[in-house]
């Protein structure tokens, strides 16, 4: 389930394509620079183009470049630097990914959310309450998407918020929370967190 809802509501390639997409420019310029350039892309402090960096085209995607409403959005480079992070992780790019998740662009967040899910265990456990706060976001995606996050960086406190998601009109939503329940009794080995309890 999470695969084809990442393919179907995220702009641009599909998370295979992604993944392909980064490891190629890991092999083309390190796995360090493109982390670092991904990380100032995120917070702002490198645009594309900027002299020292590498070619924007190479995390960008032919999807991309066929959306003329995305190739317009100025936080273009913000969500390519957190789509890099989804696939190549560094531990220094937490604190941009926390700033991350309070974006303005309801994309970045939702990306966030998608590196959140990625890593949690990588520096990203201290995420649970901005995480939980998204599930109130405007944009249905965030929400989808911070659901599936808290599985991964929730406390035990949050099932009974994701239980109340079940029955959400939001089938997207509902499915993430159904999947998010089921991660943290796994987690905390608790079956009775489960959206349907095993005992």
């Amino acid at each position: 389930m999470t695969d084809r809802y990442w393919e179907v509501n995220l702009p641009g390639p599909a998370e295979g394509e992604e993944a392909a997409m980064v490891t190629a420019a890991v092999e083309q310029v390190g796995g360090r620079q493109l982390a670092d350039w991904a990380v100032r892309l995120l917070t702002g402090r490198a645009r594309p183009g900027d002299a020292g960096d590498p070619d924007i085209a190479m995390i960008r995607g032919e999807a991309d470049t066929l959306d003329p409403e995305l190739a317009l959005d100025p936080h273009l480079p913000r969500l390519l630097g957190a789509r890099v992070l989804v696939h190549h992780w560094h531990p220094r790019a937490a604190d941009a990914v926390m700033a991350g998740l309070t974006d303005e662009s309801a994309a970045v967040r939702r990306t966030c959310c998608r590196i959140v899910t990625a890593h949690a265990a990588e520096g990203l456990a201290s995420a649970s309450s901005t995480v939980e706060a998204l599930l109130s976001d405007q944009d249905p995606r965030v929400r989808s998407a911070a659901a599936q996050a808290l599985g991964e960086v929730g406390r035990e406190s949050t099932a009974s918020t994701l239980q109340g998601l079940l029955m959400d009109p939001d089938s997207v939503l509902a499915s993430a929370a159904e999947d998010a329940l089921d991660r943290l009794a796994e987690r905390f080995a608790r079956p009775d967190l489960r959206s349907e309890p095993e005992y």
